[in-house]
């Protein structure tokens, strides 16, 4: 019988042996409602800078995934016989790792969750030296940067491309073909850090000149003159930007106004059609950055859904949808595996679960497969360059094989 259960009902049993029975029973059957029981509450964990300066990003995965679970408990859910109730807690972590950390062990310890979205690196780290220890649970890791699996954690699963394949292909868009002075000024965040590392090597490599690093914390800082400012004493011809979409249209601005009239290439966590609501368009022309979502044929329903639900007529971009098809992904895979709290098995169904996904979650470049080290990749991803009349130029990019 021991043998039966599961890491958490062990923790419970645990906790119920110490003192605390009736607290405990509660937070027990948080996740499963179990015991014979006909019914009970999944709750999927999520763990965001829902504040501060990358609260506009925070709340675009968020509602993501949020709709994706009103639409999972219309269809309904059923795990090994017990039907299920899929409900999201969220808790603010302004983007801080540390705050990460402490914030998924109390989704899983307190609230319940055996899966925690958490999306942004730094965030994404500090919970994978959490999640195979005492406490265990599956992140959805939704963060491009390539160490997030490249380090092994077997509880993790990656959603979006890997930035590694937007680098080439965005040196070979701007205009000096990776030959000229590349200027950086990217968000100093884990993932911003690593980006910028890589696009150095890159641009080395095709011939061209990195400047000084002027990265900054996007999340904080509001004055962008002085970084700007110092980036364009040097003169380059290339600025790699990019962050969280508000700030990044600022420094963008900021730019074109002290003269600038080079190219940007631009990190994938900003997005096109969101700049374009915080800058005047025309400064985005002559940049290289992800596809919009309208590129992608097929998003025009998704599109309009989610304006109508959230009563919105902001640009609804690739962090809402690629969140919104990830989670009925994690959750097919508990009713793959029959069990909602046995993260390791979970993550094991995750491969013969994403082809049982009703099509309608599917928006772009959906995910087809996972890697053995749990990244789900896709085919038709694209990118972009906005050109000089304001007008997007889509190319195909080609994922790593991993």
């Amino acid at each position: 019988m021991a043998a039966a259960l599961s890491n958490r009902t062990i923790r419970c049993v645990a906790t119920m042996a110490s003192g605390g029975l009736v607290a405990t029973l509660a937070a027990c059957g948080g996740a499963g409602g179990g015991g014979g029981s006909d019914s009970g509450t999944i709750t999927i964990g999520y763990s965001a800078g829902i504040s501060g300066g990358a609260a506009e990003y925070g709340k675009n995965v968020q509602n993501g995934l949020q709709m994706a679970i009103d639409e999972v408990n219309e269809e309904g859910v059923t795990v090994d016989g017990t039907e299920y109730t899929v409900e999201l807690e969220s808790l603010d972590d302004q983007y801080q790792p540390g705050t990460t950390g402490t914030n998924a062990q109390r989704l899983v310890e307190q609230d319940g969750a055996t899966v925690v979205f958490i999306p942004h690196a730094g965030g994404i780290k500090a919970a994978q030296e959490l999640n195979s220890g005492r406490t265990e649970f599956l992140i959805g890791a939704y963060s491009s940067d390539p160490e997030i699996v490249e380090g092994g954690n077997p509880l993790t699963v990656m959603i979006p491309p890997s930035f590694t394949s937007y680098i080439d292909p965005f040196i070979s868009k701007v205009d000096t073909q990776g030959k000229g002075k590349l200027g950086l000024l990217a968000t100093s965040s884990e993932f911003g850090q690593q980006w910028t590392k890589a696009a150095t090597a890159a641009w080395e490599d095709a011939g061209g000149e990195v400047m000084a690093n002027n990265n900054i914390n996007y999340g904080t800082v509001s004055d962008f003159a002085g970084p700007v400012s110092k980036t364009l004493s040097g003169n380059p011809d290339v600025i790699l930007v990019g962050g969280p979409s508000q700030p990044t249209a600022i420094i963008i601005e900021e730019a074109r106004k002290q003269g600038y009239d080079g190219s940007f290439m631009i990190l994938d966590q900003a997005k096109f059609e969101e700049m374009e609501e915080f800058t005047d368009p025309k400064n985005l022309n002559n940049s290289v950055g992800i596809a919009p979502l309208t590129a992608f044929e097929g998003t025009e329903d998704f599109i309009s859904r989610y304006q109508e639900k959230y009563s919105s007529d902001k640009p609804v971009n690739a962090d809402i949808a690629l969140n919104y098809q990830a989670l009925p992904i994690f959750i097919k895979a508990m009713e793959t595996a029959g069990t909602v709290d046995d993260p390791a098995a979970i993550r094991e169904a995750i491969g013969e679960s994403i082809d049982k996904v009703d099509p309608k979650f599917r928006v772009a470049f959906a995910p087809d497969r996972v890697t053995d080290n749990g990244h789900l990749l896709a085919d038709d991803l694209q990118a972009a360059y906005r050109n000089e009349q304001g007008q997007y130029e889509s190319f195909p990019i080609d994922q790593p094989k991993e």
